[in-house]
């Protein structure tokens, strides 16, 4: 771990020697173009194997449960009356206007002026 500086940029001259060393490797001409060609031939091979491609299937399968929600949304959906909203208005102004949750006393000043009560 304490090692000196000469022994420590004796190693890094040692590796930078054994890296300067290494031959070069010389790339057929022709690399790349075979290489697109195997490509190619890899995606043309997968797409005409069977014709089964996933993300179609899932787009129908998706498009059918949308279509099948909203025929039984449509088709079965209950008629709504007008007293029916205004019971459930009447229920939440009795549940959520009592005394007992405001925060201020709703009086009004008596005669001498005084402030609400808080």
């Amino acid at each position: 771990m304490n090692r000196s500086k000469e022994q420590r940029d004796a190693e890094v001259m040692k590796t930078m020697g054994i890296l300067d060393n290494i031959p070069s490797i010389k790339v057929n001409h022709l690399f790349r173009a075979h290489l697109l060609q195997r490509i190619d031939a890899a995606g043309e091979s997968r797409s005409f194997a069977g014709g089964f491609n996933p993300r179609l299937a899932f787009f129908g399968l998706l498009l059918g449960i949308n279509i099948a929600m909203g025929t039984l949304l449509f088709l079965h959906q209950e008629p709504q009356t007008t007293a029916r909203p205004v019971a459930t208005a009447e229920s939440f102004s009795d549940d959520y206007g009592s005394p007992a949750l405001s925060y201020y006393d709703q009086q009004t000043p008596d005669s001498q002026g005084s402030e609400p009560t808080k």
